[in-house]
């Protein structure tokens, strides 16, 4: 009776919700910088305006 009881918790078990774990929070993590710095670089993004370095350069082609 003793052997045939299951075992439900696993090494194997056990690491792969750990690893789970330390995932998730890894994930959130690079979420919260994203979501706190991405509006602000775009600001910056669209504020510059590219020129380019000769007007007359694309007429010469």
């Amino acid at each position: 009776m003793i052997s045939k009881s299951k075992k439900y918790f696993t090494i194997f078990g056990l690491l792969a919700a750990t690893v789970d774990k330390k995932m998730q929070s890894f994930y959130c993590t690079i979420d919260a910088i994203l979501h706190s710095t991405l509006p602000e670089t775009m600001k910056i993004l669209l504020a510059k305006q590219l020129k380019p370095i000769n007007l007359d350069s694309t007429n010469k082609i």
